[in-house]
Parts: structure tokens; sequence; C-alpha cells
């Protein structure tokens, strides 16, 4: 077997696939803005976007699994070389921009390892130099480790994309037995009361009527976001290659399932107006205060001490920080290594220079991988090191890359409408007369989170950010632009 391919078990496959898009902070996250009123819209999220998604992934993958390109050979083939390369920039940019805030933000989980709390915020110094500074060399070097560890090829990266995924699978696996015995503990009864008025609203004031529950729709859709990365990785699994369209199904159905259970069964310890009282309590720390309450009413239901109860609880809320830390390198080495295979093996032959696209022994060219973790490090400098000024702009290239990264999806169900009536597939899931229907559900929902990313700032007198929004897609076509020209010169090859 080639060193390039790694041979994955059918459920191995399914688990990488099932905890690369699932994220348990997502749905901690749901239960923390709607409680119960989460499941309705994560239901309508997974029917209008997440199935037709999956169905048109699995299709790309089962006729198309042999081209190293992935989502760039989907539209490459379906549509134009132009265009997939258009694509496949959008895509790759924002990942890259949003990987510097990960390489950042995987301190917190550590933190919480170690000590218990987040103290990355903390303002202190070691040696008279300020923390920021040492969480940003910190960052940087952790780049280049996982850059080093990329180049290693895809069986390095798919053995920490395991183990996150063990991890994540083994975290929900204790928070819903967890759950589940506080319910035989408490006869039954949940902490959040159960009530059928409970599915369609939410106790959370900011998202009530038409407006708050459409923004929770967005974040249900973005929660489900993610399968075209992991399915680029088609080519790299050897003679399981065949099997992957069908992994994608049974992942996606398990998803499904995790998301609702798991917002159901936080009902179990959770009382909402009791945890989220605290004003502490946000988007990026909800996960660890119910993890932390859960480990301390099981305590309290199995008899511990208040002094047992409190320790349990940081058992779980420790638990929590180490799965996160690994959950966030295997995210990282995924989206640091999908997106870069695709633009770089998927365009033409001689489309780069040969410096930049020259795959290494273990199939990765690993000199377009140290450079990208270059750009990353610069990215990290300008919020670190930088001033302000510079913060702002690291901010607004964050803004401009919301929607980019949501035009790959509207681009891959177009592409797969036409591919649909261009081609003959050996592999069908959908019938013809459906096409349309799955094509449509994931076009009008992309545009509709388009739409209400743009709209919401607006609302709110935030036109600067609805302007970076809506330019952002614009400045990154016309960066794509120029380099198709520029490089596409090289090569009249229409390889996919």
């Amino acid at each position: 077997m080639p060193k390039t391919a790694v041979e994955l078990s059918f459920s191995k496959l399914v688990l990488i696939i099932a905890t690369t898009v699932f994220s348990f902070t997502s749905m901690s996250n749901a239960y923390y803005l709607m409680s119960y009123g989460a499941i309705p819209w994560y239901i309508l999220a997974a029917v209008i976007f997440f199935v037709p998604y999956a169905l048109i992934v699995s299709e790309f993958t089962g006729n198309l699994g042999q081209y190293s390109g992935g989502l760039y050979s989907w539209v490459g083939q379906s549509l134009s070389q132009k265009t997939a390369f258009l694509t496949t920039f959008l895509w790759y940019s924002s990942y890259t921009i949003w990987l510097a805030s990960l390489f950042m933000k995987v301190w917190i989980p550590l933190s919480i390892l170690s000590f218990g709390q987040d103290l990355t915020t903390a303002k202190a110094s070691f040696l008279n130099i300020p923390q920021v500074y040492w969480l940003g060399l910190g960052s940087c070097l952790l780049v280049f480790l996982v850059m080093y560890l990329i180049s290693r090829g895809f069986l390095t990266i798919s053995r920490f994309m395991l183990l996150g995924g063990s991890l994540i699978a083994l975290l929900f696996l204790v928070a819903t037995v967890s759950n589940i015995t506080l319910l035989i503990t408490n006869h039954g009864h949940f902490a959040q009361p159960l009530q059928a008025s409970a599915l369609l609203h939410s106790p959370n004031p900011q998202y009530q009527g038409l407006f708050g529950n459409l923004s929770f729709l967005i974040f249900g859709i973005t929660a489900f976001g993610g399968l075209d990365t992991v399915a680029s990785l088609v080519d790299r699994v050897g003679k399981n290659r065949r099997k992957f369209p069908l992994a994608i199904l049974v992942a996606a159905g398990l998803i499904m399932g995790t998301y609702l259970l798991g917002i159901f069964f936080w009902g179990a310890s959770a009382n909402w107006q009791a945890i989220f009282a605290n004003h502490q309590v946000s988007l990026g720390n909800a996960m660890y205060f119910l993890m932390f309450n859960l480990g301390h009413e099981l305590g309290g239901a199995l008899g511990l001490s208040a002094a047992g109860a409190t320790i349990l609880g940081q058992v779980f809320l420790r638990l929590t920080g180490l799965v996160l830390f690994w959950a966030y390198i295997g995210l990282i080495m995924t989206i640091a290594y999908a997106p870069l295979k695709s633009i770089i093996t998927g365009t033409p032959t001689n489309f780069w220079p040969a410096f930049l696209s020259k795959e290494n022994k273990f199939g990765v060219a690993s000199k377009a991988v140290f450079g990208q973790g270059i750009l990353i490090c610069l990215l990290i400098g300008v919020v670190v090191f930088s001033s302000a000024h510079a913060v702002n702009l690291y901010n607004n290239l964050t803004l401009m890359t919301n929607v980019s990264r949501s035009i790959p999806y509207l681009i891959v169900a177009l592409a797969f409408y036409r591919y649909r009536q261009q081609q003959k597939q050996a592999y069908l899931l959908i019938e013809q007369r459906y096409v349309g229907w799955a094509s449509g559900l994931v076009c009008v929902s992309i545009l509709l989170g388009i739409g209400f990313a743009i709209f919401e700032p607006l609302l709110q007198a935030h036109y600067l950010d609805a302007t970076l929004l809506f330019i952002g897609p614009l400045c990154f076509s016309l960066i794509a632009l120029g380099l198709y020209r520029y490089f596409g010169g090289r090569t009249t090859s229409k390889q996919p």
C-alpha cells in the first residue's frame, strides 16, 4: 500500500466523519441559546441543509473519489476549472484565517485541564513579558509542530483525527450516561421542566420572535458544516474509498442523532435559569459550565458530600478540557491539510511552480504546508504583537471570511445539479426528479444564511461589518482570479 493512502476500517471512517462535523461545543451552545427550543430548529436545519448536502457529497465521493482534488474536482468536473479554483480559494482562504484563531483558542481547554479555569486572558507576565506574547509565541511554535506532523502524511493526520474523534465520542458518552443516571435517580424528573411549549419557546429573551428564531436556524445550519472538508480526504483512504459514500450517510445519521439527544439530555441536569443566570456564561464557555454542573449534580445524586460533588464536577470539567484540547488538534490538522491539498493537487499539472507543488515521500506538498504555516504565524502576530489597528485588521479579515466560507456550499450544490445533467454516474442516491429539490434546498438555506449574516449588522447600524461581509467574497474572488490568470497560463492541461 502506498504511503499516501491509509486503510481505515468502515467504523473508523464513520468515526472520523461524524466527529469532524459534530461539535460538542455547538450542542452545548444550542442548549444555552434555546434550551429544548433548539430541537425543532436543528431538525429543520438538518432537513433543509444537512440531509440533502450529505446526499450530494456522498454522490460526489462515490463517483469522483479517485481524484485527489476533492471539492476542486467536484466543481471542476461539473462547471469549469476557473470556477473550481475560485470556489476552492474562497474555501481555503476562509479556513486559513480561521486557523489563526484556532491555534490561539487551543490553549483555553489546556488551561482548564491544568488549572480548572481559563487563564489565557489573565493580565499576567513572565520574565517581564506579558502573557499574551507568550501565548502568541506558543501558538506559532504549535503551528510549525502541526505543519511538521502534516508533512509526515495522511497516516499521521488520521491518527490525530481518530484520537480526537474517539475522545469526543467518549465525552458524549460520559455526558449522556451521566444525564440518564440523573434521570433514574430523580425518578424521571428533568432539571429543566419538559413541556410541549418548551419546544416552541426559548427561555432566552434574545431568541424570541421570527428574527430571533431565524438567527438560531442559521446557527443550526452552521453546526452541520464541515462535511466537504473531511470528504475531500476520500482519495487517501485506500481501498476503503468505495465505502466512503456509505460512511458519509451513516455518519450523517449519527450526527443528527447525537445533536438531538445531547440537547434533550442536557435538560436532565441543567436548569436553564439556574445555570445561565450567571452573567459570566457565554458561547465560549457554556459547555464548561454545563459539564461542571453535570458532575456536581451527579455527585449529589450518588450521595457524595458537597466537597465530593465539587471534586466530581472538577473531574468532569477537566475531562472536557482534555477532550477539547485533542479535538482542537485533530480539527486543526484536518482543516490545515484538506483545503490546501485540494487547491494544490486538484489544479492541473504544472499549474503551481514545481517547488510549491512537489510532494514528498509521504504524498504531501510539504513546502506549501510550511508556507501556509508562515502565513498563519503572520496572522497570529497581527493579533498578538501588533497595535490595536492591526488587531482591527485581523477582525475585519475574519468578518470578510464569514460569507466566503458559505459560498462553496452554494457552488457545490449548483455543481451537483449540473453534474447530474451532464454525466452518467455509477453511484446514485437521488432520483433524477429530486435532484433539483436537493440542490435547491441547499442553495436556499445557504442564501438565507448569507442574507441574514449581512442583514443583522445593518439592523444594528454596524455598517462597516455589513460592508466587509459583502466585499469579503469579492476581494477573495479577485485575488483568486488574479492567481488563476497568472499561474493558469503555465499549462493547458484539463485534468480534474
